[in-house]
């Protein structure tokens, strides 16, 4: 019965072995499907200055090309917003010898049918730009991307001046609170 139990034991006590060698990066709710064409990294988001910053990932519908083209229509890549603009940067990941790197944005206006036009809908309003405001039914993935935001926000304002604001030495000055 000893046998047993011991196996059983070491088991409940330590339930988190079956899943302590995956990275964080690699977490199945990171990318999340927007619409039939869209994936984006709901963890990795850039809001500075009036822009916002996305990874995304485009596939190409059977409907859309066919034949040798219908690469053109998949890729990886940043997609940019310039919300004080209202235009839409689209950088693609490319391939050479040396390795990969992101091409150029070509920004242009935003339009609905843009992929430009629900991020700049549902995010804008986080550049603190005038004239957005948050929307009020959000889905999941929207929700999910805000609430980075705001850790990344807090994160940064607790690492001002490097200073480690959760040490016991400067919990308490002012510059931390």
């Amino acid at each position: 019965m000893r046998k047993f139990l011991i196996p059983v034991l070491a088991a409940l006590a330590l339930p988190a072995g079956a899943i302590a060698g995956i990275p964080e990066s690699k977490s199945p709710d990171k990318w999340v499907r927007i619409n039939e064409n869209w994936i984006i990294d709901t963890e990795d988001v850039e809001v500075k200055s009036g822009k916002l910053r996305f990874y995304m990932q485009r596939t190409a519908t059977k409907d859309e090309f066919e034949g040798p083209s219908q690469y053109i229509a998949s890729y990886i890549g940043k997609v940019r917003i310039k919300c004080d603009k209202f235009q839409v940067g689209i950088q693609v990941k490319l391939n050479s010898g040396l390795g990969s790197y992101y091409g150029p944005p070509n920004y242009e206006a935003i339009t609905k049918n843009n992929i430009g036009y629900p991020l700049a809908n549902y995010f804008c309003f986080a550049t603190g730009e005038e004239g957005y405001t948050r929307e009020l039914n959000e889905p999941d993935w929207v929700v999910k991307i805000i609430d980075n935001i705001k850790i990344q926000k807090i994160k940064k304002k607790n690492k001002a001046g490097n200073v480690n604001c959760d040490s016991p030495v400067w919990k308490s000055k002012p510059r931390c609170n």
